[in-house]
């Protein structure tokens, strides 16, 4: 049934992007995705150090797993379904759409522009999220106690609504002026947000929506990069608390 659901939501992006416009061919998101599949391949040693940081992080994240887990259900609570799938996404929709609706009532070409990139990063890290869920099997919460239950039948990890979230607004982030960190910050904390219901909805382990999160903002920067934009970065950490942990972010816009 996942597989399913993860297809409908690509080709409902890609879709999205040909529709409002033609800033791009069907050529030019093929090569972007042949080159998002091996960009890896290309990652210099700040690219190698940010991905060791988010390896670094999502660990922390797992051993904290059971923990905040409890913070958000009572483990004896009956388990639920995924019957929050649509409204967990809200945060996101409403990031695609005030965007391009701003671009549109503003005439704005540059945001909308962006809103294209935003909806082509969303479709990558679906993509990419469906490549690690398909590896991984990892059963959720809902239907498991267990944060150990891999390669079974789940689909768990990581987040897709958290990844998707957070790819769009790392490419929000990247198109903004320094001057606009307001706007910056609402587009991070709608996407916290998500991560934050997709826990709430016992659908996902605290190192899903961390490793979600750090796949989206690597596939944002990667769709910020093909647009030219390189200097403005993220980092992210995860802070252990008595009651569970705190996910932090840092917007790094000091030119390279």
């Amino acid at each position: 049934m996942f597989r399913s659901k993860w297809r409908a939501c690509v080709l409902a992006s890609l879709a999205l992007s040909s529709a409002v416009g033609q800033a791009k061919t069907v050529g030019d998101y093929a090569t972007d995705l042949k080159d998002y599949a091996v960009s890896p391949l290309h990652w210099d040693a700040r690219d190698w150090r940010w991905a060791g940081g988010a390896v670094v992080g999502i660990a922390a994240a797992y051993s904290l797993d059971n923990s905040v887990h409890r913070q958000f259900t009572d483990a004896t609570a009956p388990m639920a379904s995924n019957g929050h799938s649509l409204r967990d996404a809200a945060p996101l929709a409403l990031l695609l759409a005030g965007t391009l609706a701003a671009g549109s009532i503003h005439h704005d070409s540059a945001l909308t522009q962006t809103a294209f990139d935003m909806t082509e990063a969303v479709a990558l890290s679906t993509m990419s999220g469906y490549v690690f869920k398909t590896l991984t099997r990892r059963q959720r919460p809902n239907k498991t106690l267990n944060q150990d239950d891999w390669g079974s039948s789940g689909d768990s990890f990581p987040s897709g609504h958290t990844a998707a979230a957070f790819a769009a607004a790392q490419v929000l982030a990247d198109h903004l002026s320094a001057d606009q960190w307001g706007w910056r910050a609402l587009a991070y904390g709608l996407a916290t947000a998500t991560a934050f219901e997709r826990m709430n909805s016992n659908v996902h382990w605290f190192s899903d929506v961390v490793a979600g999160a750090a796949l989206g903002v690597a596939t944002g920067r990667f769709v910020s990069g093909r647009a030219g934009d390189h200097n403005k970065r993220i980092a992210f950490s995860v802070a252990p608390m008595d009651h569970g942990a705190m996910l932090s972010f840092t917007v790094d816009t000091s030119p390279r």
